[in-house]
């Protein structure tokens, strides 16, 4: 006799399931293409229990979970790739977004909304540069 296993799920866009809903390690998954994750609740007691979500990396121009229609809050140690700009990978802390600093590119020219310690080879100068924030300027850091 087969068993079959389920799990909670939606394909509802956005959809997060709330962490305080789900048993022991229960695993809920949201399968719609636009924003899929696999979810379980971490053992903090409740009503403080958080939700983890083990994956994939979200990728677009706005930090996931914007516009949720379940739970509203991103897990600690998320993931996204920022297409706004020039291709940002960023991990949230539990409080902020974080930029992960080894951020290149390579073009003519500089690329907009840089972040701080972003590195980039301009094709048009041959020069290896670096952002730096505090002077809101590119410094030449190669020949």
């Amino acid at each position: 006799m087969a068993v079959q296993i389920l799990s909670r799920r939606s394909s509802t866009l956005h959809d997060r399931p709330y962490p305080i809903r789900l048993g022991s390690a229960e695993l809920a998954i949201n399968n719609n293409a636009g924003d899929p994750g696999l979810f379980f609740a971490d053992n903090t007691a409740s009503p403080s229990t958080g939700l983890v979500k083990v994956g994939p990396i979200s990728i677009g121009s706005t930090a996931p979970n914007n516009s949720a229609s379940g739970f509203n809050s991103l897990s600690k140690g998320e993931s996204w790739l920022d297409t706004a700009s020039t291709q940002i990978y960023k991990i949230f802390d539990g409080s902020n977004w974080q930029t992960a600093k080894a951020v290149a590119s390579v073009s003519a020219g500089y690329p907009a909304n840089p972040v701080d310690g972003q590195l980039h080879y301009n094709t048009s100068t041959s020069k290896l540069t670096m952002y730096l924030l505090s002077s809101t300027s590119w410094i030449v850091i190669g020949p």
